[in-house]
């Protein structure tokens, strides 16, 4: 958007509005946050205003800081940006307790030193704690004022931080702590550009805590601190702030931008004339050529959501555009408070909820951002994008645990221990690898995923879980919970896992692992195949769904799992499973899974070490195969 004068009546560069600002609009928010800030009844002590870039969340925050200090209540602001670099939760408490201290008005306690002598003294308490003490005991508990409120702005850096789980994690004990009077003083006001889903990635935790305020749009009513800057350019101001909202959809930076536009282009001498002056003044400063004219990177920072993400983003991204089509060509849906793609398309700023329904947020938006657009930025998504399901990263993963009478065998493998003493141990490991997170290409890293799903199976009627575990001391307790029993009846387990996975994993665009440790003495083979036929009907991919057996003990037909692995007798519509020996692969299992994407089953990589000396014999026969299908 070509802006002119930068001494305009309106706001027309980005960032917050100043406090003298004439054009500043109140809106509902800002009588629903000024309360939030005010109040000292009831447990609320978190309020949350996520919205899209330039919608005003900084000035709101700015002035109702403003408002609660000449009420001589305290407030903090702290911007999450200035935190660039942290690369610990210790550093990130550290930063937040010294921003606070700076601005507690406090001097005689000298709370900045204070806290560099408290914080070093106990080295070994957990950061989160240490805030949480250090906010209980030195400063609420000194404070005389009826209300300390911190203001975090740019809380979405948390996430480029990985420091959001942590993060959320204690602010949800402060806002659950109930025998604690100087809690009550305490209120944290949370902005920035983020969905829920984003924020909150650990399953041992929910965003459901505080309140949410909503920006919501301008509104004609809203907006009449913007009509004197209209009054020399036009007969009717009102008539042409409604036809600049009409393009606009009260969007409050557009609002201000258009409303500068027009009152500094010709003079509009007709009442007749405001429509189509605004509406030219619209198309030719802001929709024609809108690259090269939107100065402020307005339009452009609504395109960077969709694009300027990574890899592994960009199918949710395409999801999103393709909802975005539907509601581009048959406004308005219904919006679904569990659905990211709605989420998605709110934060983009894309679209808006009016009466808990999703439309395009303005006229603009549908002019710049149309269909042309849409296919246009699918197929940059689309290019040099990775085939999906081409890593073993965020999948579902489903651990299958062999719960029979034999599993109390010991074998020449587990030394002293039984099967099943010895497999605690090395699914203790497994699930400590698999929840941690995995150096990646670029340095980056990331999870599998952030919970593993076990089951125990054995009766051929009682399905043994679902457990959700997150730590691998969950595994030992499981283990002390649940001994070896009789039989080994694996399908009704199997088939839970792969519903629980159809019913959720797959809608979501994840793949999934079915690890099953067994002595392989199923009494239900049959059942077996036929759950991992059905499941082959299922998906569109091998690389979706991987079912990793891992034998353990003497008595295992190791030939007839291999030939199920390699397909040899061809009975799987997808090379969906693999055997492998428990003994062998030990502490590896990432290499692992990372092997079962292996394209080629002749590669070196694919054929395991162990089953080229012991078996030469089957590889030879898995050659000729090979060959003969190829």
């Amino acid at each position: 958007m070509s802006i002119v004068n930068s001494k305009s009546f309106y706001q027309t560069e980005g960032g917050t509005l100043p406090l003298d600002a004439l054009t500043y609009v109140e809106r509902e928010a800002d009588e629903q946050l000024y309360p939030f800030g005010r109040s000292t009844q009831g447990n609320s002590r978190v309020c949350f205003v996520l919205a899209p870039r330039q919608t005003g969340k900084s000035s709101l925050m700015v002035r109702t800081a403003k408002r609660l200090t000449e009420e001589n209540l305290i407030c903090v602001r702290i911007n999450i940006h200035e935190f660039a670099g942290v690369e610990s939760e210790r550093v990130l408490w550290f930063s937040l307790l010294d921003e606070i201290c700076k601005q507690v008005p406090l001097p005689e306690l000298n709370l900045p030193d204070r806290l560099k002598n408290e914080w070093n003294r106990h080295p070994d308490l957990a950061p989160g704690l240490q805030f949480k003490n250090f906010l209980l005991e030195e400063i609420l508990s000194k404070i005389t004022a009826e209300k300390l409120v911190i203001f975090i702005d740019e809380i979405q850096d948390l996430v480029d931080l990985k420091l959001q789980n942590v993060f959320f994690g204690v602010i949800r004990n402060l806002s659950d702590q109930t025998d604690k009077p100087e809690l009550k003083k305490l209120a944290f006001v949370l902005l920035g550009v983020a969905k829920p889903s984003d924020l909150m990635t650990s399953t041992s935790y929910t965003l459901n805590l505080g309140d949410r305020i909503e920006l919501g749009r301008l509104t004609p009513e809203q907006c009449k601190p913007l009509l004197p800057g209209l009054k020399k350019v036009t007969p009717d101001p009102a008539a042409t702030l409604e036809r600049i909202l009409y393009w606009t959809g009260g969007q409050p930076f557009l609002t201000q931008v258009v409303c500068h536009l027009v009152a500094t282009d010709n003079r509009i001498e007709d009442s007749d004339q405001i429509e189509a002056r605004v509406d030219r003044v619209v198309t030719e400063k802001i929709i024609t050529d809108w690259r090269r004219q939107d100065r402020q990177s307005h339009l452009q920072e609504v395109e960077n959501w969709f694009t300027k993400v990574e890899n592994i983003r960009k199918p949710e991204k395409l999801k999103t555009l393709g909802l975005y089509r539907e509601i581009l060509a048959q406004s308005p849906i219904d919006f679904r408070q569990n659905d990211p793609r709605h989420w998605d398309l709110l934060i983009s700023g894309l679209v808006a909820k009016e009466e808990d329904r999703l439309q395009v947020a303005n006229q603009i938006y549908t002019q710049v951002f149309d269909r042309n657009w849409i296919t246009k930025t699918e197929t940059l998504l689309e290019d040099n994008m990775p085939e999906p399901f081409s890593t073993i990263y965020d999948r579902d993963v489903f651990i299958l645990i062999d719960q029979s009478a034999s599993m109390m065998l010991r074998d020449a493998d587990t030394g002293d221990q039984t099967r099943y003493e010895y497999l605690e141990e090395v699914i203790m490991s497994h699930v400590g690898a698999i929840l941690s997170e995995q150096n990646k290409e670029e340095n980056r890293t990331q999870k599998i995923c952030d919970e593993v799903t076990v089951y125990f199976f054995s009766s051929k009627r009682n399905i043994v879980g679902p457990y959700s575990v997150r730590t691998v001391e969950r595994v030992k307790s499981l283990f002390l919970e649940n001994p070896p029993k009789m039989k080994t009846f694996i399908a009704p387990t199997l088939e839970k896992c792969i519903d629980t996975w159809v019913q959720k994993g797959k809608p979501a665009g994840r793949g999934a692992f079915f690890i099953i440790y067994t002595d392989g003495l199923f009494d239900d083979e049959g059942g077996f195949m036929e759950c991992i036929q059905q499941a082959g009907e299922k998906i569109e991919s091998h690389k979706q769904v991987k079912f990793i057996v891992l034998g353990l003990g003497q008595e295992i037909d190791i030939e007839k799992f291999l030939d199920i692995d390699f397909n040899t007798n061809g009975v799987l519509r997808f090379n969906v499973l693999t055997f492998d020996l428990v003994n062998e692969i030990e502490d590896e299992i990432i290499e692992c899974l990372e092997r079962q994407l292996i394209e080629d089953p002749i590669d070196a990589y694919r054929v395991p070490e162990w089953v080229k000396r012991e078996f030469p014999d089957f590889v030879e026969k898995l050659k000729l195969v090979r060959s003969q299908n190829p």
